[in-house]
Order: C-alpha cells, then sequence, then structure tokens
C-alpha cells in the first residue's frame, strides 16, 4: 500500500468520526442555541444601553460587533466565531449523510425531470453545495475575527461579510435543486423556498426598492436562511435520533 493511500485512509476515518451522529447532534444543538441566544442578547443590549442607539432598520447586523452600538460588542464576534467552527461538521453530515445518503435508490420515479438525471449529476451539484456552505463558515469566523472596528487595509470584514451570504445563499440554491430532483428526508417545498427565498432576498438586498434600506434588507437575508436552515437541523437531529435507537 503507497504512502498516499495510507494517508487517504487515514484521513476518510478522521473525516468519518468528524461527522457522526454523536458529535453532529452536539454541532447542531450548540450551533442553534448559541446563535439563537447570542444574537438576541448582543441585539437586546445594543438596542437598550447603545451609546448610538440600535435598531434593523437602520443598522446593519455587524454593527452589533461596534462599540459605536454596544457596550458589548463580543457577545456577537465570539456568538459568530463559535457557531462557524459548529457548523463544519454539520453541513457535511448535510450533503454526505441527509442529501445524498442512498440517493442512486431514491431518484424520484415520479418526477419527469429526475428521471434523466443520474446520480453523478445528483453528486456534483451537492458538492457544489457544500463548497459554497462551507465558504459561508470560514468566512462567519471571518466576519467574528475581523469585525468593524476591526478596520484592514484589505477591508477584509466587507469581503467576509459578502462571501458569507453569498456561500449561504449558493449553497442553499444548489441544495435546493437536489431536494426538489431527488427523494431526501427535506421536503420538496422546503427545496423549492431554498431554491428560490434566499437567491431573492439576495437581489432585493442588491436592488433594494424604494424606501427600503439595505440595513432591513440584510436582516431579511439571514431571516431567509433561517427559514430554512432551522427546519433542516431539526429533520437532521430527528434523523440521528432515528440511527441512534
Amino acid at each position: 500500500m503507497s504512502q498516499l493511500n495510507r494517508t487517504m485512509i487515514k484521513f476518510k476515518k478522521i473525516y468519518n468520526k468528524f461527522i457522526n451522529e454523536k458529535a453532529v447532534k452536539f454541532c447542531i444543538i450548540s450551533s442553534l442555541f448559541i446563535f439563537l441566544l447570542g444574537l438576541l442578547i448582543a441585539t437586546v443590549i445594543a438596542f437598550n444601553f447603545g451609546p448610538r442607539g440600535y435598531n434593523i432598520w437602520d443598522n446593519f447586523i455587524s454593527d452589533l460587533g461596534s462599540f459605536r452600538y454596544t457596550p458589548a460588542p463580543f457577545i456577537l464576534d465570539i456568538t459568530f466565531m463559535i457557531t462557524a467552527v459548529l457548523q463544519v461538521p454539520i453541513y457535511s453530515y448535510f450533503i454526505k449523510r441527509t442529501l445524498i445518503n442512498h440517493t442512486k435508490s431514491n431518484l424520484n420515479p415520479n418526477n419527469m425531470i429526475s428521471k434523466k438525471v443520474s446520480f453523478s449529476t445528483i453528486k456534483r451539484l451537492t458538492n457544489i453545495s457544500l463548497f459554497f456552505l462551507i465558504l459561508s463558515s470560514i468566512s462567519f469566523f471571518g466576519v467574528g475575527v475581523f469585525s468593524v472596528d476591526h478596520p484592514t487595509i484589505l477591508e477584509l470584514h466587507l469581503i467576509f461579510s459578502i462571501t458569507l451570504f453569498t456561500g449561504l445563499i449558493f449553497g442553499a440554491l444548489f441544495s435546493g435543486i437536489v431536494i426538489f430532483l431527488n427523494q431526501t428526508r427535506i421536503p420538496r417545498f422546503l427545496g423549492i423556498y431554498m431554491v428560490l427565498g434566499p437567491i431573492t432576498a439576495g437581489i432585493l438586498y442588491l436592488c433594494p426598492p424604494p424606501s427600503v434600506t439595505r440595513f432591513f434588507l440584510e436582516w431579511i437575508m439571514l431571516f431567509a436562511t433561517l427559514v430554512w436552515a432551522i427546519p433542516c437541523l431539526l429533520i437532521m437531529l430527528n434523523q440521528i435520533k432515528e440511527i441512534e435507537k
């Protein structure tokens, strides 16, 4: 056996441990709790105790990580960084175990489109989705590290903010296409939303309607992500619960 093959086997063992059910279950529960609670606490503190006043109509989400708007910007930064790390095994499990597990036998026979779609095509779509979702996790971590109070020459906060939402939008898009074409644990109507909802929110952000602020539309992009992310996480928890029985 060559050194490359031995390395690949070791990597596969580590990867399988990385996305085992117990680890992913812990990450799902922890990420939901930490992100939602951290975001809520950061918003409440900024709204009630911020030196300039804070609201979702006139402020970006990132302003929750600035001393200009809150006395405790570290709450948002730490929340983002911890959540970003927890997301990586979740996204891997979501793609490899929830979307494409047994895909070969699950291509929807009643769907005229899926009759023309091969397993390899589905796998390519899920790999593209995983790329964008992992990109969003890396960017999520970067937004927490390079907050608006820590400007850099390369404007890293802005770059990570852009790639964060880009990753989430296109990760949802390609995952939604797979759900639409294939029988998975995720309801098909949710897959359709994943194709249309996040990208619509992104277009509205880029081309805001009259009298609607980009600050508010950034929050809409976040809510558009939570609409599909939370149900998918709950479905994954139920999947893991069935496996553990």
